[in-house]
């Protein structure tokens, strides 16, 4: 008996529920909605020149029923169509709504934010950007990057009003985080959709390489230490005359290296202007290798006729 009586309770409880949701849902209630921003009928020669906002935010006042309706929308925009603006428009948000979202009348609107939208046009022209891989990295101890972290393709070509694309140096990827790294690092990466409503930019995959090695300390020396531009009637003495550095980078890197990969020179220039009989000298090396220290780090000179 007990059996039957429990579906009939469910039921009951379902029912005081519906008639309970009903009721209540007859009630003025007031609350708070984003609505996407969309963008229509823009000629190709054409470029949005101040940047939109992405949706616009409306306080609204309705019946329980009417803001479920609301929310339930499918495909709720408020619409910005070119083919009804100037080249210079300021669009009050909280004005002629039912042109342009699709909101019953029945809904009120108590507020809107932003509040305005400024809508300039300009010509559309194009500019090439180089990609900047935005990525957040920590290595395992002892490990770190060797080299330059490379992007393929390296630059796009973006398109918008000039006026916009004169402030836009570079286009940055998605943001990744990746944590201790001990192996070199070949991912994709979506580009940021930052100002897509008024720059225009490929859909292309960003391929992001870089090297990932232990990274160890060598000391390199007697790199002889060259003069340049010395007049014919002038000789310079060094004391001493050769130099050794400790460099640093990769395991792998550092292991080939040797004296003949590196240039050590002084410009008379640099002995001319000097009073202290002490100058520094100039180490050049290879690309992906961090000279750390000079010995010595002056170079005692003496100059003769």
């Amino acid at each position: 008996m007990k059996e039957r009586k429990f579906p009939l309770l469910l039921f009951s409880l379902f029912f005081a529920f519906l008639v309970w949701t009903s009721v209540n849902l007859g009630n003025l209630f007031i609350t708070t909605i984003e609505v996407q921003v969309r963008i229509e009928n823009l000629r190709p020669d054409q470029a949005v020149a101040v940047p939109l906002p992405r949706t616009v935010r409306f306080t609204i006042q309705g019946s329980g029923w009417q803001l479920l309706n609301t929310l339930l929308t499918p495909n709720l925009y408020y619409t910005i169509d070119f083919l009804t603006l100037s080249q210079n428009n300021t669009l009050f948000t909280s004005r002629d709504l039912t042109e342009r979202v699709n909101m019953t009348s029945s809904i009120k609107i108590l507020s809107t934010s932003p509040d305005t939208v400024i809508v300039r046009l300009e010509e559309r022209t194009s500019k090439k950007v180089p990609i900047t891989p935005s990525i957040n990295i920590t290595f395992r101890d002892g490990f770190g990057i060797v080299g330059h972290i490379e992007a393929k393709p390296d630059s796009i070509t973006i398109t918008g009003a000039r006026s916009l694309l004169s402030k836009v140096h570079s286009w940055n990827t998605t943001s990744v985080a990746l944590f201790d790294l001990n192996a070199p690092v070949k991912m994709q990466f979506a580009l940021s959709d930052t100002l897509l409503f008024e720059i225009a930019r490929p859909n292309t995959t960003i391929v992001v390489t870089f090297d990932v090695q232990p990274i160890a300390e060598r000391t390199i020396e007697d790199i002889p230490i060259e003069i340049m531009q010395v007049p014919e009637n002038r000789n310079v003495v060094l004391i001493p005359p050769k130099i050794s550095i400790i460099v640093r980078s990769g395991v792998n890197n550092v292991a080939h290296l040797s004296k003949k990969d590196f240039q050590a020179y002084i410009d008379y220039k640099a002995i001319l202007l000097d009073t202290s009989g002490m100058i520094k000298a100039t180490i050049t090396g290879p690309e992906h290798v961090k000279i750390v220290q000079l010995q010595p780090e002056q170079i005692q000179y003496v100059v003769r006729k």
